[in-house]
């Protein structure tokens, strides 16, 4: 999905809650064919600015920082809605993304 809409101005920012499993979390994401490395935070931080209280956890973000979706993706249809939702998040006309 990401190099489907990167030339949008799509991005993908993933955090790693637990910094003492580093070791782990990159040699998983090669694997997987990831290229980002994840930032590192915390549970309190997470949990303060998004509501996160698990993981795995997932939220498209628009570029005020706002939560517009929590896909839950499972299956080629899951990841289909969540594409859907990406492009009407791009789509959104800039005076509505800068309220």
């Amino acid at each position: 999905m990401l190099e489907k809409f990167k030339n949008r101005g799509f991005a993908v920012v993933a955090i790693n809650l637990e910094p003492a499993q580093r070791q782990a979390v990159l040699p998983l994401l090669a694997a997987m064919r990831i290229g980002f490395v994840p930032a590192e935070s915390d549970w309190a931080w997470a949990e303060q600015q998004y509501g996160v209280t698990g993981t795995p956890a997932a939220a498209l973000i628009d570029q005020q920082g706002r939560i517009v979706f929590r896909p839950e993706v499972r299956d080629a249809a899951t990841r289909a809605g969540l594409e859907r939702q990406v492009e009407a998040l791009l789509d959104r006309p800039e005076r509505l993304m800068s309220r």
